[in-house]
């Protein structure tokens, strides 16, 4: 959390079978700022029924670099999984990267830099006693 910025940021993160990590760190994120993360999800998740009001609430967009690109103007901070869903379901206890053909997540990167915008990779240790962030 030291590493978050006041302003714009890009978090990378691993995209497990449950990406509860990621899921607990936009939650302690918002706690302690009041401010919320614009996470990139699949699109599926857009075409669910239902979805949609619940998605636009938790300021989760499509996920075009445009998209990402509005909400770093805005000074937001923004978080990628460039695996995905693939990553997830196809990856294992190795945490191997499957992140295929995917580098608009680099592209995004080296725009927010220009914006001034750090790029901070999230990953989570597990550990004995629980999980560490």
């Amino acid at each position: 959390m030291e590493n978050i910025p006041e302003g714009p940021g890009v978090v990378i993160f691993y995209h497990g079978a449950i990406p509860v990590d990621y899921v607990f760190f936009v939650v302690r994120y918002f706690i302690l700022t009041h401010r919320m993360c614009v996470s990139v999800v699949d699109h599926i998740l857009h075409k669910l029924p239902g979805f949609k009001l619940l998605l636009e609430f938790l300021k989760v967009p499509h996920g075009t670099r445009e998209d990402c690109m509005i909400a770093l103007k805005n000074g937001e901070l923004v978080g990628i999984a460039p695996g995905g869903a693939r990553e997830a379901f196809f990856s294992d206890q190795t945490y191997k990267v499957v992140w295929g053909h995917r580098k608009g997540f680099a592209h995004l990167a080296i725009d927010a830099r220009v914006l001034g915008s750090p790029t901070l990779p999230q990953y989570t240790i597990s550990m004995s006693s629980g999980v560490s962030f």
